[in-house]
């Protein structure tokens, strides 16, 4: 296998409960030594733990394949993860720390393939996946069979990591906007410095020309159960957009682009269904563009939808990181029913 040749697959991912239950319930118990270093290496690197001889050969092919594949949503080809690998008896103190880490054994001392889960193993804030499998032929099928759970966990694991960062940075004056306008909760990023509000809209940008990042967010009343449809969503975006973001030239606005359609995932976020939508959008009658990330919910104590969205433009940049350090915001969203109000006393 050529391993600068991307691997050009989309798919639909887990129901992101699953992968939630996996992540909070289903590691490995972990002593956390208060004393331990703090996770190193860079966002959305993985280090494969895993001899050269296995590499080269099939159980090595199947692990890169699944870390390699192409983000969707994106406009030109970026994997999903920054793939380095070392040899078992290299893996000292000096590697040990690394944020991500696959640890690989294939050994007759097993009697059947098997996932475990670490946090904070040799570092805080550290995620550690251990797959072992008797012999290398059933670790292909095992790792091909929950290829979506094993990067799924360490997609959660770097949402983790930067919605930690927001939280601490967050923009509290455009954080609390929100709250006055819509009456729940969501953090803006720290660094978009410019906000437009209008009629349940509300817009945060950087408005910087290069590595531009904005946030958007807009309600509307629940009035049908096809709401949650690819087609209905988008047609919404588009006419919020319309209505909203005008580009440069006299008449020019943002909307959706076709041609490389939007991926939806039905996802449930805290025991309710909600979507996730990943796609481009366009200036129409300009040259912009990029790719976006929204979130819906159904807010049921006030039947009506609530959409929260970010979109980068950063040409001839890469844009992975920008954007998924951003769609973390998405998920601080906190519906009415879901905090606790604050009381003058607790200000």
């Amino acid at each position: 296998m050529n391993r600068t040749t991307r691997i050009s697959i989309k798919t639909v991912r887990l129901l992101l409960m699953t992968a939630l239950l996996l992540f909070v319930s289903c590691k490995d118990k972990t002593i956390r030594n208060p004393l331990a270093p703090s996770a190193v290496g860079t966002p959305w690197e993985v280090l494969v733990v895993l001899d050269k001889d296995y590499w080269d050969r099939p159980a090595g092919e199947s692990i890169f394949a699944i870390l390699d594949q192409d983000v969707p949503g994106l406009p030109q080809p970026e994997p999903r993860f920054v793939i380095s690998r070392c040899d078992d008896d290299e893996f000292t103190g000096i590697l040990k720390p690394v944020r991500n880490i696959i640890q690989i054994e294939i050994s007759n001392k097993y009697s059947e393939p098997k996932l475990h889960y670490y946090q904070d193993q040799w570092a805080s804030n550290q995620y550690v996946l251990k797959i072992v499998a008797p012999d290398e032929e059933l670790f292909v099928f095992f790792v091909e069979k929950n290829a979506e759970m094993i990067t799924t966990y360490f997609e959660l694991a770097e949402r983790e990591r930067s919605l930690q960062y927001i939280r601490k940075t967050h923009n509290r004056e455009f954080s609390e906007k929100v709250y006055q306008q819509f009456g729940f909760k969501v953090l803006v990023p720290g660094f978009m410095k410019l906000s437009k509000q209008a009629d349940n809209f509300f817009w945060a940008s950087n408005y910087q020309n290069k590595k531009r990042q904005d946030m958007v967010i807009y309600t509307y009343p629940y009035t049908d159960k096809n709401t949650f449809t690819p087609e209905y969503l988008n047609a919404k975006r588009d006419s919020v957009m319309r209505n909203n973001i005008p580009g440069g030239p006299e008449g020019s606005y943002m909307r959706t682009q076709k041609a490389d359609p939007p991926v939806y995932t039905g996802i449930n976020i805290k025991a309710k269904y909600a979507a996730e939508i990943r796609g481009l959008w366009e200036i129409k009658g300009d040259m912009m563009g990029g790719p976006y990330v929204s979130l819906t919910r159904l807010d049921e104590v006030n039947q009506r939808v609530v959409t929260v969205e970010v979109f980068v433009y950063a040409p001839e940049e890469d844009k992975r990181n920008l954007l998924r350090h951003n769609e973390a915001a998405l998920y601080s969203l906190e519906l009415p029913g879901e905090f606790e109000i604050e009381t003058e006393e607790k200000k």
